[in-house]
């Protein structure tokens, strides 16, 4: 996990750092789950990255494609 965050507008930012830091990331490896809130409990979002072991195929492509 990179981020968790209750502010839209930071987790915005932090996605645009990703961005910049890796331009050819592949989006399917982005993650943003909205953890929906409450009365008690504001809405959350947490920002994650997928990192794959050396030698697996990247999530959203095809294994068999090269």
């Amino acid at each position: 996990m990179l981020l968790e965050t209750q502010d839209r507008s930071e987790l915005r930012a932090a996605l645009l750092r990703v961005r910049a830091a890796r331009p050819r990331i592949d989006a399917a490896a982005v993650r943003i789950d909205t953890l929906c809130g409450r009365s008690d409990r504001p809405t959350t979002y947490r920002l994650c990255l997928f990192v794959p072991t050396p030698g697996s195929p990247s999530p959203g492509r095809d294994p068999g494609a090269g």
